[in-house]
């Protein structure tokens, strides 16, 4: 952009011009039209013209003097490349001067570091305001403003240097000066850019430690933990050993559900702060996420950590955590691995230290296990680990397929259309089925089963849907499906939200549908399994009691459960012929069952001979390998 000013001084001495052209031609045109005879006429006009010509050059002279100081004062600003706006806005602070050192410009950061506000510091000696604590004493001294301008180099601090403010405290700054250069490539000032040191090294500290430290508990974070003990392990030899200790919280869920989660931050927190005041100066406490915690003990005995986790244990049993007047008591479990010269890798320690800290939650609270590479329940623990990884697996590479078998009426009653089973089967890499029970209680221990559940109705669902499709162009037969339920999808908040979109989807399958749930699910979850089969009902979907008989309390809970089916315990059907008591076991939960109108199912049932009993108790279906094998759903659906 142009300056206006220097515009304005171009304007003026054209415009000078003009008026000395146009007198000039007055002048002419006057004396010709003179009489040539009157000299002194003559003379007089040409004195006059050139009088009035003098005078307006002299006058355009001062006003292009004043233009001119006024251009090359804003040519600088100019000439800087950067608005006031822009200088605003950094962060560092600016100060700019002219060639003979006399500050020009200072943004607010630098009003404020020296102390000195912009109107009072303009036209003043920049060495007045930009005072450095140097020895002015020293011969070879030379400010760095004069020394940038003289020698047109930018000039830097090599060495701390404070900064003097007007009220005289110092500070540690860094600075740089370069100078300025117009167009025409002159000097016209410079330009001083420098830092508070004392902020900058407080940021970079600030960040350093939010980097490497927990923002609630202000406790060593896990990637901070991850990279001590990984340094830590390359020192562990036959002469220095370590133990890292891996603990876990109880009742951190039930203050948190309870409570709110602020409420279970707050108990973090204090628990971080029990544990702190148990562990050794030279050791490290982390949180590594959630309500876990580890720490490492530096060039200790195991019996030395043994002593140490048991104080951890104690100061926690001792605690008593209140909010709002309710008063919760709260344990940990500790897994303890000693890290030694044949234990290297930290990802496998840190493996085996939360695999023994779960086996110490399983033996109750307050417990220690310290891992062994023999111990047969780190061993079926690890086993169960690989089966998370392979269960993960099998979603990505389609391993999971859909099998049913087929619920039969005793004695070949007719009761409307086939009833089947759905089961979930998983496949190894060479096609073969793996037993269920191999996979399922790892996804049952670590919390898959609503997954697996989620999976099953979804391809459910799209099965049962193309023969739903085909009922009436192919005039078949209705059939009803039994998808199981687990307890965690019970509980699982999503479940609910996930169902009710699988209807919107395919509106018409609820009256072919029948949930599964088993007796000790519904009695743990009892609230949920109300309002579960309360919501679903409502849409025409059956619920089945699955496992029933195996409570303590079956028939007590039974009135408030509004099921169609009770599936009788396969424990008592399958030696019912040679067991009295399961045959009266099994009477009873089918009589109970018929006078609250639900129909009844026994499992297991593997002869002719416990057949013709259930047929002579009055039970409506059996199941089992005996009567029906499980088929892939796909055939049934495309019979």
């Amino acid at each position: 952009m142009q300056n206006p000013v220097c515009n304005n001084k171009s304007k003026c001495q054209r415009a000078g011009l003009v008026l000395n052209i146009v007198l000039l031609i007055v002048a002419v045109v006057l004396v010709v039209s003179l009489d040539q005879e009157n000299v002194a006429l003559i003379s007089a006009v040409l004195m006059a013209v050139l009088g009035v010509m003098l005078v307006l050059t002299i006058l355009n002279a001062r006003y292009l003097h004043s233009l001119e100081s006024d251009c090359e004062s804003m040519s600088i600003q100019s000439d800087f490349g950067c608005s006031d706006v822009t200088l605003n806005s950094i962060a560092d602070a600016v100060i700019t001067t002219d060639a003979q050192q006399k500050v020009r410009y200072m943004n607010p950061v630098a009003e404020r570091l020296t102390g000195w506000s912009m109107s009072d510091a303009r036209e003043k000696p920049v060495t007045d305001i930009f005072v450095l604590d140097y020895d002015e004493h020293d011969p070879n001294f030379l400010q760095p403003v004069q020394d940038c301008l003289e020698n047109l180099v930018t000039v830097k601090n090599e060495t701390d240097v404070s900064l003097i403010e007007c009220n005289g405290s110092q500070y540690e700054i860094s600075y740089s000066i370069s100078p300025i250069m117009n167009h025409k490539n002159e000097l016209i000032g410079s330009v001083i850019v420098f830092q508070h040191m004392d902020k900058e090294r407080g940021m970079s500290e600030m960040i350093a430690y939010q980097a490497t430290h927990d923002e609630l508990t202000d406790l060593i974070n896990r990637r901070e933990f991850e990279r001590r003990f990984k340094k830590l392990i390359e020192t562990a030899n036959d002469k220095a050993s370590h133990v890292l200790c891996y603990i876990d919280l109880d009742q951190f869920k039930v203050v948190n559900d309870t409570c709110g989660h602020y409420a279970g931050d707050q108990l973090l927190k204090q628990i971080g702060h029990l544990l702190e005041s148990e562990v050794r100066e030279e050791d490290t406490l982390a949180r590594l996420g959630g309500d876990e915690f580890g720490v490492l003990l530096e060039n200790c005995e195991l019996e030395d950590a043994l002593r140490i986790a048991e104080q951890l244990i104690d100061v926690v049993k001792k605690y008593r955590f209140i909010w709002e007047g309710k008063t919760f008591e709260v344990g940990i479990g500790i897994g303890i691995v000693q890290v030694t010269s044949e234990n290297i890798l930290p990802s496998e320690v840190m493996s085996f230290a939360d695999s023994a800290c779960y086996i110490a939650k399983e033996k109750g609270r307050n417990m220690i296990h310290v891992y062994q590479p023999d111990d047969d329940a780190m061993i079926k623990r690890k086993g169960e680990m690989q089966w998370v990884h392979r269960i993960t697996e099998a979603y990505t590479q389609e391993l999971f397929v859909l099998y049913a078998q087929e619920i039969v009426p005793v004695a070949n009653r007719t009761h409307g259309g086939k009833h089947y089973e759905l089961l979930i089967r998983m496949l190894d890499e060479s096609g073969q089925i793996i037993p269920p029970m191999e996979y399922v209680t790892a996804a049952e221990r670590y919390n898959m089963m609503a997954d697996l559940d989620r999976w099953v109705i979804h391809n459910a669902f799209d099965l049962i849907h193309q023969y739903e499709e085909r009922i009436e162009k192919e005039n078949l037969k209705t059939k009803i499906f039994a998808i199981n339920l687990s307890g965690q999808s019970l509980n699982d908040s999503k479940t609910m939200s996930f169902l009710k979109e699988e209807f919107t989807r395919y509106p018409k399958l609820a009256s072919s549908v029948i949930f599964e749930i088993t007796e000790t699910a519904a009695i743990s979850n009892l609230s949920q399994a109300y309002d579960f089969i309360s919501t679903f009902k409502g849409n025409g979907v059956k619920f089945a009691l699955d496992d029933f008989g195996s409570g303590l309390s079956s028939f007590a809970y039974l009135k408030n459960l509004n099921v169609d089916y009770l599936k009788i315990d396969g424990e008592f059907v399958k030696d019912m012929d040679c067991d009295p008591i399961n045959f009266a076991m099994v009477g009873s939960i089918n009589q109970i069952g018929h006078i609250m109108g639900i129909k009844t199912i026994a499992e297991h049932v593997v002869s002719d001979d416990i057949r013709d009993m259930l047929m002579e108790l009055g039970v409506d279906y059996g199941q089992g390998n005996w009567l029906s094998e499980p088929r892939p759903l796909l055939d049934i659906v495309m019979e």
